[in-house]
């Protein structure tokens, strides 16, 4: 999960030189290109 510097949390599906794709909510149609630096804060999933 990835947190936003808008504050939004979504999952990236996608990473370019420059840019990530981001799908937000359960909504697979909700995916936005974003640069990298508007990712503010990344949470790894947990290992179990």
């Amino acid at each position: 999960t990835a947190l936003t510097t808008s504050g939004f949390y979504g999952v990236i599906i996608d990473i370019t030189d420059d840019d990530v794709i981001v799908e937000f909510g359960n909504n697979k149609n909700c995916r936005i290109p974003m640069q990298k630096s508007a990712i503010a804060q990344i949470e790894k999933p947990n290992a179990e």
